[in-house]
């Protein structure tokens, strides 16, 4: 494994251990998982825009993806 591999190797095992740690606090998960909810519904109120304007290919497409992050967080992410 060359120098540079190893080095982000390493980066990726230290992003993960914070990760790991950083999740175990509730407020952090209360915190990423309001954002998350945010930027969904983020997603749909811009496909309204885009579907008023004329966008429909691209207004669907923005609100299938919100709507269906939505519904996975919803449903998935309870803890």
């Amino acid at each position: 494994m060359s120098n540079i591999d190893q080095k982000i190797e390493n980066a990726a095992n230290k992003i993960e251990v914070a990760a790991n740690k950083a999740w175990k606090r509730r407020s952090f998960r209360i915190a990423s998982k309001s954002v998350s909810a945010a930027a969904e519904i983020g997603l749909m109120i811009g496909a309204v825009h885009l579907s008023e304007k004329g966008y429909k290919t691209a207004a669907t497409c923005l609100f299938g993806l919100g709507a269906v992050g939505f519904i996975c967080d919803l449903l998935f992410n309870r803890k």
